[in-house]
């Protein structure tokens, strides 16, 4: 498991699980900073303004303990926000389960062999 500030009350602490891992982080907090507080290197190449999208997570389980998907969210991730969100976006509320989604091969590349 790895570290993270303690949760200032038990009710307050919840259950985040990235991938394989499991953390501890607390009710309010954005997702984005549980994942970077556990020392994890997740993307977020605009630094957490929710302009790139890199920071998209697939939501396994838990939906309802995180947020509202907000309109930038529905605006950047079109169809697809509620399964994805964005984690600079996203504030927890309860326990819930993430993964990274995985990026979709290209369907060809101009410097492949014919």
């Amino acid at each position: 498991m790895s570290d993270m500030a303690a949760p200032s009350s038990e009710t307050d602490r919840v259950k985040l699980r990235y991938g394989d891992e499991d953390l501890v982080s607390r009710r309010g907090q954005r997702l984005l900073d549980a994942i970077l507080s556990a020392g994890i290197d997740h993307r977020h190449v605009c630094g957490g303004h929710g302009f790139c999208t890199s920071c998209r997570v697939e939501v396994v389980a838990g939906s309802e303990a995180l947020s509202p998907v907000s309109s930038l969210e529905r605006e950047r991730l079109g169809l697809e926000a509620g399964r994805l969100r964005l984690a600079c976006q996203t504030v927890i509320q309860g326990n819930a389960s993430i993964r990274v989604p995985e990026v979709a091969a290209p369907r060809f590349s101009p410097f492949e062999d014919d």
